[in-house]
């Protein structure tokens, strides 16, 4: 009995010592990916932001555009 209870303590001690340093080295680590991600996800929203900006910008100039034509035309 005893001669199978070293070798099932050995490998539980193996399998704590693996699932622990995972475990600290997650929260070691997480701050500093959810950072990254936020910053990701700021410069995101604000690439999508300037682009909606250009965009009404260039229609606001197209409008005008056609609004001087038209004017001229009458």
């Amino acid at each position: 009995m005893w001669e199978y209870f070293w070798p099932d303590m050995a490998f539980d001690f193996c399998k704590g010592l693996v699932a622990g340093g995972a475990s600290l080295a997650l929260q070691a680590v997480f701050p500093s990916v959810l950072r990254a991600v936020k910053r990701l996800r700021a410069r995101w929203l604000a690439r999508k932001a300037a682009a909606q900006e250009k965009r009404s910008a260039t229609r606001r100039r197209i409008e005008r555009r056609l609004w001087s034509w038209r004017r001229l035309g009458r």
